[in-house]
Formats: structure tokens, C-alpha cells, sequence
């Protein structure tokens, strides 16, 4: 096993270890996600259910263009 890595080019084991990485790292990812999903669940909250960002909440709704002009002239 180790005379692969012995004929391997540096450029080669970089990509290896690259690609090791890569596989771990969504691994870890999904076993995250499924690890917050079944706590979710087992709080009694549903996972299906949107996220509302905070600044959404918050911004004013547009306005008509008729009615923003009116505020102009009126200024």
C-alpha cells in the first residue's frame, strides 16, 4: 500500500489528499445534517417549516410607483 504512495508525483499526492479531504468533510456534513434533523424531531418541531431571515421581517413593503410619486411632489 505504501509503494503507491512511493510512485506517486507530489502534484499526485495533493490531489489524494485533496480528494480525502473533500470525502471527509461531506461525510461529516451529512452526518450533521441528519444528526439536526432527528434532534429537531425528537424536540417536537418540524423540520419542514421555512426559514424567516430577520431582515425580511423588517424591510418596509415596497411602495406604488403612483404613490411614491405623490410623496415626491409633495416634498
Amino acid at each position: 500500500m505504501f509503494e503507491i504512495f512511493k510512485t506517486l508525483s507530489d502534484d499526485q499526492i495533493a490531489l489524494v489528499g485533496c480528494a480525502a479531504a473533500l470525502t471527509v468533510a461531506g461525510t461529516i456534513m451529512s452526518l450533521s445534517y441528519y444528526i439536526g434533523r432527528g434532534r429537531m424531531t425528537g424536540a417536537g418541531q418540524k423540520t419542514s417549516q421555512p426559514l424567516v431571515l430577520a431582515a425580511s421581517i423588517a424591510r418596509p413593503p415596497r411602495m406604488n410607483s403612483e404613490v411614491a410619486a405623490e410623496r415626491r411632489e409633495a416634498a
